[in-house]
């Protein structure tokens, strides 16, 4: 019988001894004073980009949420059906072209 023990992954498939030689290639090119302003520049960076993947995520999770709701609502029939007029009425107000017609006509 073989036992095998994997390691942690490590980040994108990049070993112990690369990151150290990639750290002291760094060290030589930026020097000892560059280096700390750089790791703060990387980490706000990362940072934002976790922000912004959280707020894609909760974006993302409302929608289906309201899609949800709005597949569950229109399937159990709680909701009256509108009148033509209602809907015509309605679509003619979220009509951007619809309106177009109330705005005066002048040439800019």
């Amino acid at each position: 019988m073989e036992v095998r023990v994997q390691y942690p992954a490590t980040m994108f498939g990049i070993g112990t001894s690369e990151v150290l030689i990639i750290l002291l290639i760094a060290l030589l090119i930026l020097g000892p004073k560059e280096i700390p302003r750089v790791a703060r520049t990387i980490g706000r960076g990362m940072r934002e980009l976790d922000r912004a993947k959280d707020e894609f995520r909760k974006s993302i999770e409302f929608e289906a949420d309201e899609n949800e709701e709005e597949s569950s609502s229109d399937s159990s029939g709680e909701q009256a059906a509108a009148t033509p007029e209602e809907t015509e009425d309605t679509d003619r107000e979220d009509d951007p072209v619809e309106n177009l017609g109330d705005l005066p006509n002048k040439r800019v």
